[in-house]
């Protein structure tokens, strides 16, 4: 049996080659996925798929480089690095504006066996927002 780091960085290779239906499996049928600063939960592997999609479908080159990793029981934590190019739509019809942005994370992920059973994604949507030209730039 895999250990739940070895399943973690096997999900992340997936995630960096943009195969929603590969992450998607590494996900318990009724998983809980939640993005903090996206907003709304993804609930069953199914709505994993469809979420990383539309991921993929906006950030084409989309990638995370990991930094740090600690695992205790059935949890892990990763400090990671996102980096990608707005090439598609986001949700809210907000259009590719071209621009790359490079946003630093935390994803705290518990697991059931060898599947996510509920992750949270840590991350500031600020900076990403300032990155990709969407908001002004913070004042000072």
């Amino acid at each position: 049996m895999a250990s739940i780091l070895d399943v973690q960085g096997e999900l992340e290779r997936a995630l960096n080659a943009h195969d929603a239906a590969k992450v998607a499996s590494f996900y318990a049928e009724d998983c809980v996925y939640e993005n903090e600063p996206a907003g709304p939960r993804a609930k069953g592997r199914d709505a994993v798929k469809t979420y990383m999609g539309g991921v993929f479908s906006a950030f084409p080159d989309v990638k995370v480089d990991v930094m740090n990793t600690f695992a205790s029981g059935n949890f892990t934590a990763r400090e990671m690095v996102m980096t990608g190019t707005h090439k598609g739509q986001l949700p809210g019809g907000v259009p590719a504006t071209g621009k790359s942005f490079s946003v630093k994370m935390c994803v705290i992920a518990e697991f059931q066996g060898n599947l996510v059973k509920r992750v949270t994604h840590y991350w500031d949507m600020a900076a990403l927002m300032r990155q990709l030209g969407l908001m002004h730039p913070a004042p000072g």
